[in-house]
């Protein structure tokens, strides 16, 4: 056996063929050709065993309401981030930093392209449960990583059509089951990213500066830093409103709002201070009134009185 696991022979040829085709696929958005086909063997078979993350009551609360889980499907993309120049020109500028969102959007659009992909190769009509992982710091401060993963369903209700793209949503089955019974269908995932930069104005720096003697015993809000994190959040959510807003949607379901604040600081004898505020959301878009509540709404009540066997 290698030492430590580490292999002991050369790869052979075939493999760093093999490994270039992957690269290159990935280089044009694509998956790997081992997973392509791994998958299309999924969709051959019309029971197929799948691996999935679901609990065993949101697999049977899916089931009911006609979603055939048939595999777990992911979509990785990992960016680098260019050259991004952060305004802190001035004191109390908030402002939103394009250079640095547009990495995460990116990183973000190509896993979920990915992991839609791997769904159409297992013959799906749709992926629920999309979750997202995210990571800043890959290798280097300046890279960041988007994984998204869920599990593939084949819908024997509303089957995907041909030419229709595959319906992503980043709810539960059991959230699916409850919009089914109302008469709403999910449309589509929705997910942004916003990065905003809080210069601190000068009674906020001196503040800082002042490494807590300047508010004594006082609690002291940083507004710029607040204010920050609301700009961030308005411009993450009119986004995802935008994207629901153009498959059609006329509701949307939050499923995950997450932030983070790096501080920054600049300058020798009286340091001037920014924060950088990074906004996630990930949610649903869903159209309400898509067909008619299942089950159907309850008709005129009735009684039914048994008073058993009459006598003869």
């Amino acid at each position: 056996m290698p030492l430590f696991g580490r292999r002991a022979d050369k790869p052979t040829q075939a493999e760093l063929d093999a490994a270039q085709v992957d690269l290159e696929r990935i280089r044009e958005g694509g998956i790997p050709l081992g997973a392509e086909q791994r998958l299309q063997r999924v969709a051959a078979d019309s029971e197929p065993f799948f691996t999935s993350d679901l609990s065993s009551k949101q697999f049977a609360l899916a089931d009911s309401v006609g979603l055939a889980p048939v595999a777990q499907v992911m979509g990785s993309s990992v960016v680098k981030h260019g050259w991004a120049y952060n305004q802190y020109g001035w004191y109390g500028g908030i402002n939103e930093v394009p250079g640095m969102s547009e990495p995460w959007n990116l990183a973000r659009g190509r896993a979920f392209d990915r992991l839609a992909q791997e769904a159409a190769c297992a013959a799906a009509d749709g992926v629920i449960g999309v979750q997202i992982e995210s990571r800043g710091t890959v290798g280097e401060a300046d890279n960041v990583e988007f994984i998204a993963f869920g599990t593939a369903v084949r819908d024997r209700q509303w089957p995907r059509r041909e030419g229709q793209p595959l319906r992503l949503c980043s709810l539960s089955g059991q959230d699916v089951d409850k919009l089914r019974r109302i008469g709403a269908e999910v449309v589509g995932v929705v997910s942004h990213t916003s990065v905003v930069s809080s210069q601190l104005g000068y009674g906020s720096n001196w503040v800082m500066n002042s490494r807590g003697w300047f508010s004594g015993r006082q609690n002291v809000e940083i507004p710029e830093i607040s204010a920050g994190v609301y700009y961030a959040r308005q411009n993450a959510m009119g986004e995802v409103q935008r994207q629901a807003q153009a498959v059609g949607a006329n509701d949307l379901v939050i499923t995950t709002l997450s932030h983070s604040i790096r501080h920054h600081e600049y300058g020798d004898n009286n340091p001037r201070h920014y924060f950088i505020v990074t906004m996630h959301v990930l949610g649903t878009a869903v159209v309400l009134g898509a067909h008619e509540p299942r089950p159907g709404p309850l008709g005129v009540p009735r009684m039914s009185i048994n008073l058993g066997k009459p006598n003869n």
